[in-house]
């Protein structure tokens, strides 16, 4: 069924429950006005001749405006595109366009960013109404509820994009059925009910857009706030103020030190979960302690949302308990309902404890990548998506992550891949060589390092090169560290070993516990 029909069931069974709570806008709505404002924003689209099927693109925070014009479109039956909001003007346009958006959900603060490029011909909806283009509620004038669109399991519901293996990202298609598997998963796996609440502090584009599904399937309340705020945060989870949140890693650490030696979380706060990026054994086991070991980590990627593999309350006792135990260095178990093999070179299934790619069928998998046949044949073969990340399973059905076959920077649970910044660094001043590597960081996980050749008897500036990035690549992608070295360590082939690079240079982190 279409995953709008979700928010329609939690309004006929709680009406007047809270489905959103806005604590920076003091501002709540109902589950009964929330779904009438989704169900006129559908109608509008729909009178603006958008069909089921047509991409619209979300370029919107984290707010009721996000929730409304993500339940609207699906409940028109369309097809929506979450955009990450810390990318630049050239990444909106290439994924705007790449997706063949009819429409755009925004906001005046990326209105500037949005160029003729991407909004010709499309329709351009500020959701706010503080700006010349149509408003939510233009759209919404005159209109009778629509009556939620029929979709099946097998229908598209949302284009997700994630970075390619080149500077061009992909796009993931992921069908209703995929979105209800992540949702029935997430209800068994947290304890979600009616009244609990669920603070959605990252971003609704990303992995904590899936947790409003199983929060609204229990009429739970969604507190949203627009961005994450460490000190709130700890505020609000210490105060009582809500019962659970989804944090990459790199805000675990920052909630962490904005709490302070002596915080901790109210008795009633029931689960941290957290995904997106490896964590650091330092914050792994404070956290694990402040916690009382009340967490959930998964291993998945956006091609298979969510859940693989699970390290649960059990697991982080367990690794608490004996900082030495494989527990600690484990991404969890892997769930009943999924399949997991280690995948030999030759394809063979590898034995135990052997180190492989990470092969896996799953009912919440991609139906493949958005207009990308070839990529898509050359991921999922034989019905099993494979990851490109290397690991291996234990006696104990324990997955263990060690390294990544595609050349990626998990950085603040963002994905950035090396050539696209070696790319952008190809014609900085005086660099003559780069090799880009993601280096153990205390609050990222990983942070992006560009090791540099300058041109010969010249002293490359890292400041300067710094500088040239921040021109042409999003924030997250820009180098933290800049490193000059006479030559690059290389194989026979004359590849840079980028191994041995991260060896050298790795600070005294140990990353574990999936990505």
């Amino acid at each position: 069924m279409n995953i709008a029909e979700v928010l329609a069931r939690g309004a006929a069974d709680a009406p007047t429950e809270i489905a959103l709570d806005e604590p920076d806008l003091d501002r709540v709505t109902t589950y009964q006005e929330l779904l009438n404002r989704c169900l006129l924003l559908g109608a509008g689209l729909a009178g603006q001749e958008l069909r089921p099927g047509d991409r619209v693109g979300l370029l919107l925070d984290n707010s009721r405006s996000y929730v409304e014009a993500f339940f609207g479109s699906l409940a028109a039956g369309l097809i929506v595109v979450p955009l990450n909001t810390r990318l630049t003007a050239d990444d909106f346009t290439y994924m705007i366009n790449d997706a063949g958006c009819r429409a755009i959900l925004t906001e005046p603060r990326f209105l500037p960013l949005l160029n003729a490029d991407a909004t010709s011909g499309r329709l351009v909806v500020d959701m706010s109404g503080q700006s010349s283009h149509m408003s939510a509620d233009d759209l919404m004038r005159g209109q009778e509820p629509i009556a939620v669109v029929p979709r099946e399991d097998v229908d598209i519901a949302s284009l997700m994009y994630t970075s390619g293996t080149t500077s061009a990202p992909k796009s993931v298609m992921l069908s209703h059925g995929s979105w209800h598997s992540v949702m029935d998963t997430a209800q068994r796996l947290l304890p979600i009910s009616r009244g609990t609440r669920v603070l959605h502090a990252a971003p609704l584009t990303h992995g904590a857009g899936f947790l409003m599904l199983p929060t609204i399937q229990n009429a739970g309340t969604n507190v949203v706030v627009s961005r994450f705020d460490p000190v709130a945060t700890a505020g609000r989870i210490a105060a009582g103020e809500v019962d659970g949140l989804f944090l990459v890693p790199s805000m675990i650490r920052m909630l962490l030190d904005a709490g302070g030696p002596d915080w901790r979380p109210h008795e009633r706060f029931a689960w941290l979960y957290y995904a997106g990026s490896p964590i650091d054994s330092e914050t792994f086991f404070e956290a694990a302690r402040v916690f009382d070991c009340r967490m959930l980590q998964s291993f998945a990627q956006m091609e298979t949302p969510l859940f693989l593999s699970v390290l649960d309350a059990e697991g982080h006792r367990k690794a608490l308990a004996d900082p030495d135990s494989p527990w600690v260095r484990s991404a969890g178990k892997i769930l009943p309902d999924r399949e997991v093999r280690i995948e030999a070179p030759d394809g063979t299934a590898a034995a135990t404890g052997v180190v492989g790619e990470i092969v896996a069928r799953s009912p919440q998998m991609m139906t493949g990548y958005w207009n990308r046949s070839d990529e898509t044949r050359a991921v999922i073969r034989d019905g099993w998506l494979h990851t490109g990340d290397l690991g291996y399973i234990d006696e104990e059905q324990r997955l263990f992550v060690v390294d990544r076959l595609k050349d990626m920077i998990v950085t603040g649970g963002s994905n950035v891949y090396a050539r696209e910044v070696e790319d952008a660094l190809a014609d900085a001043p005086n660099v003559d060589q780069v090799a880009v590597v993601g280096l153990p960081h205390r609050i990222w996980g990983e942070e992006v390092a560009a090791f540099v050749v300058g041109t010969p008897g010249v002293e490359v500036d890292e400041a300067e090169v710094i500088a040239h990035c921040r021109a042409n690549l999003a924030s997250y992608k820009v180098p933290k560290r800049v490193i000059q070295v006479e030559s690059f360590p290389r194989n026979a082939y004359g590849k840079v070993l980028k191994r041995e690079l991260r060896t050298q240079f790795s600070r005294s982190v140990q990353p574990s516990h999936g990505t």
